[in-house]
């Protein structure tokens, strides 16, 4: 059983003056990502640099306006601490009813129901956007895995070895929701 929010948290859309959370949340999790070799997050080849940050929020951004994404944020005490967005798959019009899910929730605040909170306002702000949501997990993501259960997500398949970090290889699972 999926755990019921127990700290007050407001879940809306995203705004443009979200920018600087999320790239200062981002990079925290980079850090967090380092530290933990099992921690749920994929890494870039190298750190990205602030104007790099900026230029995928301002994409992302522009993505939600186009009706080609939908994201919210969760704010607690007084600040951003979790996102999802689900962007459009592809470009190419027979993928385009697609959508991608990201999501986090940041280290201090994991645990409380936040995550459930922003995956079922995302699932609902989906609805009349995208037949499909899809998502990869590591298979070590348990916390991760029954929380996306629990939403109703499906296995379709697993990417043996499908991220390498170090001399580890972690295997990727990748899961479906029809958002009806």
């Amino acid at each position: 059983m999926l755990k019921e929010t127990v700290m007050d948290v407001m879940v809306r859309e995203l705004r443009w003056d979200d920018a600087d959370a999320l790239i200062s949340n981002y990079y925290s999790l980079l850090d967090e990502a380092k530290e933990d070799p099992l921690f749920g997050i994929t890494q870039p080849p190298q750190r990205p640099d602030l104007p790099s940050e900026y230029r995928w929020f301002s994409e992302l951004y522009a993505a939600v306006l186009r009706g080609d994404a939908v994201a919210y944020v969760a704010e607690a005490d007084g600040r951003v601490v979790g996102m999802t967005e689900v962007r459009r798959r592809a470009t190419r019009v027979e993928f385009s009813h697609i959508g991608v899910l990201g999501m986090y929730v940041v280290k201090g605040y994991r645990g409380k129901g936040i995550g459930k909170a922003l995956l079922r306002k995302t699932i609902e702000g989906c609805r009349g956007k995208f037949e499909i949501i899809v998502l990869e997990v590591l298979a070590t993501n348990t916390v991760a895995k029954r929380l996306y259960q629990g939403m109703g997500f499906r296995t379709y398949g697993v990417l043996p070895g499908g991220v390498k970090r170090a001399d580890r290889y972690i295997d990727v699972e990748l899961m479906y929701l029809r958002p009806v």
